[in-house]
């Protein structure tokens, strides 16, 4: 249950994640775990929760009550891209009552290297579906698909190394004196290849 919902801004992509989990809600129970941007948590999910699923109830866990949001009785905790590094740390009872994680603006773990994008991959593995959005998944190039796809599929379509997959398509071009400034450029036809090995799981 792996989806990269790339589709453009103001398309609905909140809407369907959270009328598709009300569904699977109602069958089976479970509860999901929203990372989104701070400005979003309430504007876009708890706003369009209380809105098209009343049902549900929702925490949103800001910095200031994090513990607290968390510790309440919900069934959608939305909380900022940066909780996911408290998130990580807490022990594996916390990720039995949570089934499902959707990252809106998945772009936040672009960067393989950063506290975050570490601190999210370890968290991923607890969760059997995983939902990733984001209208720009490739701002800066072809690279910055490489984290994210290893959220949502752990490195099974494009591979577990960052460096074998940058050096497979990308060309690096020398930008100063320096030996190690250099600049990857996307190979021709770069994009298309690869969004070929993720197409199964791509909207």
């Amino acid at each position: 249950d792996l989806v990269f919902d790339m589709s453009d801004p103001g398309t609905g992509k909140t809407y369907v994640r959270i009328m598709g989990f009300a569904k699977r809600h109602k069958r089976r129970g479970g509860c999901m775990l929203v990372l989104a941007p701070r400005s979003l948590l309430r504007a876009a999910w708890a706003n369009d929760l209380h809105k098209f699923a009343p049902h549900l109830r929702v925490s949103v866990a800001t910095a200031a009550k994090r513990e607290a949001a968390f510790a309440e009785e919900a069934d959608v905790y939305a909380a900022n891209h940066d909780a996911v590094k408290w998130i990580a740390k807490q022990k594996p009872a916390f990720f039995k009552r949570v089934t499902e994680l959707v990252v809106d603006e998945a772009t936040a773990y672009r960067h393989h290297t950063s506290q975050r994008s570490k601190a999210a991959l370890r968290i991923a593995k607890h969760f059997p579906k995983r939902t990733l959005l984001t209208a720009t998944p490739t701002t800066n190039g072809i690279c910055d698909i490489w984290h994210q796809m290893m959220l949502l599929d752990g490195g099974k379509r494009i591979g577990s190394s960052f460096y074998g997959f940058r050096n497979t398509v990308c060309i690096p071009e020398q930008v100063g004196r320096m030996a190690q400034a250099v600049k990857w450029r996307d190979k021709d036809g770069a994009e298309e290849a690869v969004f070929d090995l993720i197409s199964d799981v791509v909207v």
